[in-house]
């Protein structure tokens, strides 16, 4: 008698593509994302976008999906901007909202740890992160956020994190959500022609940046991500970060539209790259229709009505 075999996990994934102003793209992101699986969508906070406004724009297009944003720097949005900017929110938006609170350019760990602190007091329904990428930032992650997003980690480098937000763990805040919190990664992803290069040029950028150069003078290497000029390859690549991180966001490297009304051939070429990177690698497979754009601008979405 053979024993049967379990059936595969289904992996835990996010979706994630850069703040824009044209929010109702933002919008039909969202609610793609939310039909094909994934468990959270994601943005940033950075130009030329407002983070925490695509973020309110993606909770109204969708009804299940948890929605993150970050990371948001505290020494340009303190909490209490932060919590102003989510007041119309109600608590059941906040519930599937995550806010992701980083040092910027010159908060302390201390100054962060006080933001998730204050932050947490002013709304408690929301979930709330550390982007954590030193030793430092990561043990105070393991004691007081939610969920620690990691960036430009290879899979071995995401294991060093682990261990040091375990650290911070074993002396964790009581109250909180969670025993331990969630850990998270944004990789870096490109498809097609030229996709490895695209993926080095990115990585290039956040090497200009010193705390960026130290994380990849550490891991010994000049880009981490998904670069496959074959996409039919690209799932397979993700496998190790599945297995390394409680949710694994694809972060798409995609050109937005930076105007709130762009040209519909800006829109367009961003949402095809936008919808063949998430139909890649979505959790549950789209129907065939659902991968054309077409479809996510006119009839796919929850913005519908």
């Amino acid at each position: 008698m053979t024993t049967p075999t379990a059936p595969p996990q289904t992996p835990v994934r996010g979706f994630a593509f850069p703040a824009m102003n044209d929010l109702e793209l933002t919008a039909t992101i969202a609610g793609s994302a939310e039909e094909f699986g994934y468990r959270t969508v994601w943005t940033n906070d950075a130009p030329p976008g407002d983070g925490l406004a695509c973020a309110t724009a993606m909770l109204k297009a969708s009804g299940r999906i948890r929605v993150g944003v970050g990371a948001v720097a505290i020494d340009r949005r303190p909490s209490s901007a932060i919590a102003k900017a989510l007041g119309g929110i109600d608590s059941g938006g906040l519930g599937r909202l995550v806010v992701v609170l980083g040092a910027g350019a010159s908060a302390t760990v201390d100054q962060v740890r006080a933001a998730v602190g204050e932050l947490r007091d002013l709304l408690p329904d929301l979930t709330v992160g550390v982007a954590a990428m030193g030793a430092k930032m990561c043990r105070m992650a393991g004691e007081a956020a939610d969920l620690v997003l990691l960036n430009w980690m290879n899979p071995e480098r995401i294991a060093w994190a682990r261990e040091r937000i375990a650290e911070g763990a074993a002396h964790r805040q009581a109250g909180l959500k969670a025993g331990t919190p969630e850990v998270a990664c944004y990789v870096r992803v490109s498809l097609g022609q030229g996709a490895g290069l695209r993926v080095a040029a990115e990585a290039a950028k956040y090497q200009q940046m010193p705390q960026y150069a130290r994380n990849f003078a550490a891991m010994g290497a000049a880009s981490v991500g998904i670069g496959a000029a074959d996409p039919e390859k690209a799932p397979a690549l993700v496998a190790p970060y599945d297995a390394a991180l409680d949710e694994t966001v694809l972060r798409c490297i995609v050109t937005v539209p930076v105007g709130e009304n762009p040209a519909l051939e800006e829109v367009f070429e961003a949402l095809g790259v936008l919808m063949e990177t998430a139909t890649r690698f979505a959790p549950t497979p789209p129907k065939p229709d659902q991968t054309d754009p077409e479809y996510a601008i006119g009839e796919g979405t929850a913005q519908e009505g």
